[in-house]
């Protein structure tokens, strides 16, 4: 037993030194090492952001840019090609090759994607079925939605960002989705398999994650659903100008007037289902009280 006055030190682990490597920003060399030995080691991402089954995750940095965006859905989405997405930290620049991706529904499968995978060994495939993606994404079960659900797994795995941040070290070539395929089983059911980027645990090291509960965060509309992003963010969210929000949700609307009413009822929707003490539009200002 050591003796008093003394403590016995914990062996450090491949998570410590990813932590370390995000500190010291620049050393790319000691993240990939890290990251290495986690994979070597069968470590998975709930090692270094646990959450809740009833939960999911959202990286800090998602929560607070435009890589959801809100626009109308009868817009076609935008093909995107080296595209700065929008921050509200001027210090971080996020650069994104890819189809747009929206707050609707792409938001939604992903974060359900890390659920599915928290636990496996980073890197490693985890399987599931349409008709699970839909029900755990409270969809209704039918071909428009299977298809819906397939067309964001084909976009999320098409992605590629860049990340430049005073946080860590910089993330070059990091997609969302990895390797993805789908098999028939047994019974001729539709089996996905895929696997998520490693890197992607630099996004939620040193508790840079913030989570939702899945079965109010999934009803919301896009618009009060990125308005919950931001705030879920936040201990105490600091006021929010209704330019920057628009900003983060990536929308195209014209008329102050409209985006203020847009941006008051999101506040209304999330009172009413509990996510938020109290939340509401003043001058140009967004206020929140979680």
């Amino acid at each position: 037993m050591p003796t008093k006055g003394t403590s016995k030190k914990s062996p450090r682990t491949p998570i410590d030194d990813i932590a370390d490597a995000v500190q010291e920003r620049k050393n790319n060399e000691k993240m990939v090492a890290a990251i290495t030995e986690m994979q070597q080691m069968e470590m998975s991402l709930f090692q270094v952001a646990p959450w809740d089954d009833d939960l999911r995750a959202i990286p800090n940095d998602w929560g607070r840019s435009a890589v959801f965006t809100t626009r109308n859905k009868g817009q076609k989405r935008a093909a995107c090609e080296d595209k700065l997405i929008y921050h509200y930290n001027q210090e971080i620049e996020i650069t994104y090759t890819g189809i747009e991706l929206r707050a609707d529904d792409d938001e939604l499968v992903w974060q359900q994607i890390l659920e599915y995978a928290k636990h496996s060994p980073l890197g490693r495939n985890v399987e599931f079925t349409l008709y699970q993606l839909c029900t755990d994404l409270g969809w209704h079960i039918n071909k428009f939605y299977y298809n819906r659900a397939l067309s964001c797994l084909k976009r999320l795995k098409a992605t590629c960002f860049s990340i430049k941040s005073p946080r860590h070290s910089t993330l070059k070539n990091l997609s969302l989705l990895g390797d993805f395929d789908i098999e028939k089983d047994g019974q001729k059911r539709a089996v996905c398999k895929a696997q998520l980027d490693p890197y992607l645990v630099v996004l939620f090291a040193n508790d840079h994650y913030s989570k939702v509960m899945w079965s109010k965060y999934r009803t919301l509309s896009p618009t009060a659903r990125r308005m919950f992003d931001y705030f879920v963010t936040h201990a105490t969210p600091y006021p929010l100008k209704l330019e920057t929000f628009r900003l983060i949700c990536g929308s195209e609307s014209t008329r102050k007037k409209k985006w203020a009413e847009q941006s008051r009822e999101a506040c209304k929707e999330l009172e009413e289902i509990g996510l938020v003490e109290k939340t509401w539009v003043e001058k140009d200002f967004i206020h929140c009280v979680r």
